[in-house]
């Protein structure tokens, strides 16, 4: 069995995507897997939460 064969099927991947987007998810990172598909969400508030509270000292 080759390496793609492995994988998810990309209709698999294309119908959880479109899925995460129809529910308004802004997708960062996608993990492909034999076992399945991990996204991640893109990170909006970089930084600590102690970063985070210093800045509003600057802004």
């Amino acid at each position: 069995m080759t390496a793609r064969r492995r994988l998810v099927p990309d209709a698999e991947l294309r119908r959880a995507l479109n899925t995460l987007k129809e529910y308004g998810v802004q997708i960062g990172a996608v993990d492909i897997r034999a076992d399945g598909v991990t996204v991640y969400p893109a990170n909006q508030n970089a930084g600590s939460a102690y970063e985070r509270w210093k800045a509003q000292d600057r802004g």
